[in-house]
């Protein structure tokens, strides 16, 4: 392996074609990743362990992603989350920005974008 920082992901979507496409890019950048399909997987799975970031569907079944976004970060205040979204919800990712988000990407994802992101966590 490489000398670049290992670093580990929570990719939380309900879409699985979603998840397991981010999930295969990462690992490509060298980034372990976790996946979780809901708020509850998502809540477990950051109880569970320490990720360095967090990509968060802004539409997530049964609650809200920005709603998602501040319970997470209450349980793991270190980390980065980068807010998804498929539609316009402008002031959502306005608000998550707001609240703590380092960026918002909209789908579909263009990979310099999500390429950048890894960069800018590994560099702190």
């Amino acid at each position: 392996m490489n000398d670049k920082k290992s670093l580990k992901a929570l990719i939380v979507d309900d879409e699985k074609v979603v998840r397991d496409f981010l999930a295969r890019f990462l690992k490509l950048e060298g980034v372990e990743s976790v996946q979780a399909k809901d708020a509850s997987q998502a809540i477990k799975a950051t109880q569970a362990e320490k990720f360095d970031m967090i990509f968060l569907d802004i539409r997530i079944p049964g609650i809200n992603g920005l709603e998602l976004f501040r319970m997470l970060k209450k349980i793991d205040t270190g980390c980065k989350y980068i807010m998804m979204t498929g539609y316009a919800v402008d002031d959502m990712l306005k608000t998550a920005e707001e609240e703590g988000a380092i960026v918002s990407l909209k789908k579909p994802f263009e990979m310099e974008e999500i390429e950048q992101i890894i960069e800018r966590v590994r560099n702190g």
